[in-house]
């Protein structure tokens, strides 16, 4: 396994390489292994086939035409990969509930329906990088019950974080929310910041939270070459990416470097409070000397394959687990992940898509020029002293 091992490839050659050597789907008969794939040989001629889940009821991201089509944002970018990547789409009809089942079990081979980025998920198979930011929103009443959300996402977690079981209605059809309200039967209904041009209605008011939670694609287990083709492709084409964006979102978010550097900073700080339990459950203190120096050596041994400065690397990096263990004695969360077998393998490899979004971002000199809104993804977990030393020492790393 694991999806989770995949990381962003730098060339189209070498994406188009992997994804068609892997993501085609071999008959069941017995066959000799296969070779290595020749990386710098011509693309093959036989096309990959990607199994698309989508739930066809969240717009921006997955929606029906009249003739029961998918379109959308995600819709829109994956056709564009796929023509890239000469690979055949088959549409998954998957439901909001059953998701995180449904890619554990193989339903299909990459989630695309504007799933945000979290830790119980990213645990499992591959997320990549954020094609997209948003934040929740109430809209009608925001002080008053009942509340309706649909069933099985972020945001009902973020609705049961806000009002009692009792003041929720919670349905499974996320397009019926609009009429809920409309009709009088809720005072409110929970969407996000994405979803608000098509539920709004002239009179309704919204409160939104900030634009932080992140959208990705969630790739399934044993599908690494696909996991590294995908972010691959985003990586090399923001431009096609922001265009699908001002098309179904209105406007053009950033898609940098830096923005990328500071989200999965953020995905690592979003686990401490999962840690913090964990180590509590199991009796284990915050800190760990031995660990934190095994960890610090072999991230700044990485880093220096990458070219970068050691000194730097080492500073930042040691900053790192300072945060983290600071988050960690601030917030505790309850989990059912284990930390040995689900939380530090995540971790593991955050800590690698890091070092290699550090050295990209440092290519482009947006590090020496970061500045505190360049890590707004992190206002859930740092105070901002701690996100002024983290500001500081990512400067550091571009110098």
């Amino acid at each position: 396994m694991s999806g989770r091992t995949a990381r962003g490839a730098s060339g189209a050659a070498r994406v188009l390489a992997l994804v068609l050597a892997s993501c085609q789907r071999p008959p069941s008969t017995a066959a000799a292994p296969e070779a290595p794939p020749d990386l710098a040989a011509p693309p093959a001629l036989a096309r990959a086939h990607w199994r698309v889940g989508t739930t066809g009821d969240y717009a921006p991201f997955s929606t029906r035409s009249a003739d029961g089509q998918p379109e959308g944002f995600d819709i829109d970018v994956v056709r564009a990969m796929a023509q890239d990547l000469n690979a055949d789409l088959e549409w998954v009809s998957v439901r909001w509930p059953t998701l995180q089942a449904s890619i554990q079990a193989g339903a299909f081979d990459v989630a695309m329906s504007g799933v945000t980025w979290q830790p119980a998920r990213g645990v499992i198979g591959y997320m990549t990088r954020a094609v997209a930011r948003g934040g929740p929103c109430v809209l009608g009443d925001a002080h008053g019950t009942p509340v309706a959300v649909n069933q099985g996402g972020v945001l009902e977690q973020w609705a049961r974080s806000r009002w009692p079981d009792a003041a929720l209605v919670v349905v499974d059809d996320n397009q019926s929310l609009p009429d809920l309200l409309a009709g009088g039967r809720v005072r409110a209904i929970v969407t996000d910041s994405f979803e608000l041009r098509a539920f709004t209605r002239p009179g309704w008011t919204a409160e939104c939270e900030p634009k932080l939670a992140r959208k990705v694609y969630w790739v399934a287990p044993e599908h690494a070459a696909l996991a590294r083709a995908i972010d691959g492709w985003l990586e090399s084409h923001v431009e096609r990416v922001q265009a699908a964006q001002e098309r179904w979102f209105g406007e053009r978010q950033p898609l940098r470097a830096i923005d990328h550097l500071s989200d999965l900073l953020a995905r690592r700080l979003a686990f401490m409070p999962l840690v913090a339990a964990a180590k509590a459950q199991a009796g284990l203190p915050i800190e760990d000397l031995a660990r934190e120096r095994q960890v610090l050596d072999a991230s700044v041994a990485s880093a220096q394959r990458r070219g970068l400065p050691e000194a730097r690397v080492r500073d930042f990096f040691a900053l790192q687990i300072e945060l983290a263990k600071a988050v960690q004695r601030r917030k505790r969360e309850a989990t059912t992940l284990d930390l040995g077998s689900q939380i530090r393998p995540a971790l593991n490899d955050l800590g690698e898509r890091i070092i290699d979004a550090v050295a990209a971002a440092a290519r482009t000199e947006q590090l020496r020029t970061a500045t505190l809104e360049d890590l707004a993804p992190m206002l859930p977990w740092l105070e901002v002293a701690e996100r002024q030393q983290l500001l500081e020492a990512l400067r550091g790393l571009g110098e």
